[in-house]
């Protein structure tokens, strides 16, 4: 679905639903041509103060060409001030698993960045087509409802993630650039198909696939309380350590076990070093069906799993 609130007043109003006036945000700047809207859009709307808009600019060094560009776009819209500053990301570009490895560095830095400035809204460019995207991606590599149900966290750590321009396709944002005279700069490694999203999104550029794409993620959007069937089962203790309700959980029936264990493990996905699997989360529950009260601490994904006080403990290490 293609909104039809005209971009200026859809930003305008997203800022006046979530933000006072006088908080700080972060703008996450790629120079391409989604957070340069985005950019646009904030900085023109005038709801926040300037001092309190923080720039950050990521130079990947995937193409050499990108140092004069970044120079280049903070010239031409003056971004030469004390709130704009400059991550360098330094990865070679044909490793394997390139473009998540990079997220992790920039989300981590975004935190440690944040952190420090008492910062707490961090202002991402991502758009419906990058929704739809994620989404396809996720289908293929055979997520399960958890994760098909929540495309983009609106969280990491305790830091606000805020994605005004979700509800907009790649169409509508050029257009507005195009209309305002923006000037942006793309990035020709997005053509490549060496990465698995540029294949996707080469796949998914008929309108068509698109659209049969975008309602069925709506439809498992709509099942969004599936992220927290965990709630009753994993309390949170301290440390990544969580104490697990045996008794309630093992009341459960196979198929209920396995979803809330696949939405703990998506809800704190930030603190793994890899994707859980589903013989990871059935090995779980077989052990939880076990005699764990008398067990010995085991080994699990991500972990290890023991009694303490004759409560079960897992501690996510």
């Amino acid at each position: 679905m293609i909104n039809g609130t005209p971009l200026p007043h859809g930003v305008n109003n997203y800022l006046k639903s979530n933000l006072s006036t006088n908080e700080k945000i972060l703008i996450s700047i790629s120079c391409g041509l989604d957070s340069t809207v985005l950019f646009d859009l904030i900085t023109k709307s005038e709801y926040l103060k300037n001092k309190n808009i923080y720039y950050l600019i990521f130079d990947h060094q995937k193409r050499s060409e990108g140092k004069y560009e970044i120079k280049q776009f903070i010239k031409f819209y003056n971004l030469s001030n004390k709130n704009l500053f400059l991550k360098r990301v330094s990865l070679k570009n044909k490793i394997k698993g390139f473009q998540e490895k990079s997220r992790s560095i920039r989300y981590n830095f975004l935190y440690n960045f944040s952190k420090k400035r008492n910062i707490e809204n961090i202002f991402l460019g991502h758009h419906l087509d990058d929704l739809n995207e994620t989404f396809f991606m996720r289908k293929i590599q055979q997520s399960g409802a958890v994760g098909l149900s929540n495309i983009f966290s609106d969280k990491f750590k305790n830091l606000k993630l805020h994605r005004p321009l979700s509800k907009y396709t790649k169409k509508q944002i050029k257009r507005y650039a195009n209309r305002n005279k923006l000037i942006w700069f793309e990035d020709r490694t997005n053509l490549e198909l060496d990465f698995t999203r540029n294949k996707i999104r080469h796949f998914l550029y008929s309108d068509k696939h698109l659209s049969k794409i975008n309602q069925e993620r709506l439809i498992f959007s709509k099942a969004s309380y599936i992220r927290s069937l965990y709630k009753g089962f994993f309390k949170y203790n301290k440390n990544k350590i969580f104490e697990i309700e045996i008794e309630k959980f093992n009341n459960l029936n196979e198929n209920l076990k396995f979803l809330v264990i696949n939405s703990f493990y998506y809800k704190n996905r930030f603190l793994l070093k890899k994707q859980i699997r589903d013989e990871n989360i059935r090995n779980l529950i077989k052990i939880l069906n076990s005699n764990i009260q008398n067990g010995k601490e085991r080994s699990i994904f991500s972990g290890k799993i023991g009694v303490f006080k004759k409560k079960i403990y897992i501690n996510l290490t």
